[in-house]
């Protein structure tokens, strides 16, 4: 019988099958199946050179997506991903600045070679999104270097970033642009990927006692900046002055003031009938001695956390200020270090690192306003720091009292 069912009319047995196949074909590749593709790139092209589309980023694919619903050849169809076509759009042909996107068969362009979309799709549609024309500016934007955030090298203190504001060239959407440049651009450097052997080694390349403060280079990896409308691309940084950039340390320190330091009394007006230099005089001491005709501190006094450079311009202008009162106010009278003539000094200080940075940097001097008006801050900062030290750890404390017609330092 086995024999019989392929011996016998073979030949009409053999048309029979080739015919069940062709028209098994014929009805497999009409039967029409629909399927919706999600997050299909849209490519612009033909753009006219004086205008972009608002979301599209360089590489001339929107930002938006779109899912399509596609009709067409069952096995096509089913086995269509998004990463299998693109929708494709003629600018040239747009005469207006918002249009009412509409993508047809003619749109859709195969990224697979194995997929015919041409022969196998029959019908797309899609929900109705607008697209916007806008004119290409180029501007420039502010931007904004912040206050690092992360750790600091053992044994350094952040000072400064210079220069804290640059300004980055953009081209792209007359709105893009303008809502830049009116919020500016922001950029956050991370002081933890920095060593502190990095820190260390520029330390000891500086010659002198002035190599307290060092300056670390911002690498080029370093310098760049997030543009969101761009897909939240990142853009290098275009400012001729970035290559500049670099931020400031402080060795942090514990520096001998090296000096005899004067030390007077302020009387105030207010004690004066019983409590003034003729009848409350400061008198000498151990650590308290007439130097021509000055009173002077001779202990030996430290500060910290300063530079050397500060430490040399005020060391001159030091001194210890007791504050006279009588004994029902005050047991042990108040005393403070000052700084006289800071203004002056804070001039002094301006010139000297401004002859500093000229030889550390081969005659480079960032000659503004700005870069100046940051050392000033600089100089407020140590001077708020100028408390004085008898060792790393102790403060100095003066017992000072009003005995036997005299003020006594103990």
């Amino acid at each position: 019988m086995i024999k019989d069912f392929f011996t016998k009319n073979w030949q009409r047995k053999i048309v029979a099958l080739i015919t069940a196949i062709i028209l098994w074909l014929f009805v497999n590749h009409s039967i029409i199946a629909t399927k919706i593709v999600p997050n299909v790139p849209i490519r612009i092209i033909k753009l006219p050179i004086d205008k972009t589309v608002i979301g599209l980023l360089p590489n001339g694919i929107l930002r938006k997506r779109v899912s399509l619903t596609i009709s067409g050849t069952r096995d096509i169809i089913e086995e269509l991903e998004p990463g299998d076509l693109e929708v494709v759009i003629d600018a040239s042909t747009i005469d207006r600045d918002e249009w009412i996107v509409r993508i047809g068969k003619k749109n859709l362009t195969s990224l697979n070679p194995a997929i015919d979309l041409k022969h196998h799709v029959t019908n797309v549609t899609h929900n109705d999104f607008v697209l916007k024309m806008s004119r290409v500016v180029t501007a420039k934007v502010p931007l904004t270097i912040l206050e690092p955030i992360g750790d600091i090298p053992k044994g350094y203190e952040f000072l400064d970033i210079w220069p804290k504001q640059l300004m980055q060239t953009l081209s792209g959407p007359a709105e893009e642009i303008q809502k830049l440049k009116n919020k500016g651009l922001v950029v956050t450097f991370d002081l933890s990927k920095i060593t502190k052997q990095e820190l260390d080694d520029l330390r000891l390349q500086k010659k002198g006692s002035h190599n307290d403060e060092v300056s670390f280079s911002v690498p080029d990896k370093w310098k760049k900046v997030l543009i969101r409308y761009r897909n939240n691309s990142y853009e290098e940084f275009n400012d001729p002055e970035a290559e500049n950039l670099k931020i400031d340390f402080l060795y942090k320190n514990y520096l001998p003031i090296e000096k005899k330091i004067p030390i007077r009394v302020f009387y105030p007006l207010e004690y004066s009938k019983k409590i003034n230099p003729n009848t409350f005089k400061l008198t000498t001491s151990s650590k308290v001695e007439e130097y021509n005709n000055i009173t002077v501190f001779t202990f030996p006094l430290y500060l910290k956390n300063i530079s050397h450079l500060f430490l040399e311009v005020i060391r001159d202008n030091l001194e210890i200020v007791l504050v006279a009162a009588p004994k029902s106010q005050r047991e042990v009278l108040e005393w403070s270090s000052e700084v006289i003539d800071p203004g002056e000094l804070e001039d002094t200080y301006i010139a000297y690192m401004i002859a500093e940075e000229s030889k550390q940097s081969n005659g480079y001097v960032p000659l503004s306003k700005q870069w100046e008006a940051m050392l000033r801050e600089r100089f407020k900062r140590y001077l708020e720091r100028v408390v004085l030290w008898v060792t790393p750890n102790q403060k100095l404390s003066l017992q000072t009292v009003l005995e036997d017609d005299e003020i006594k330092v103990k």
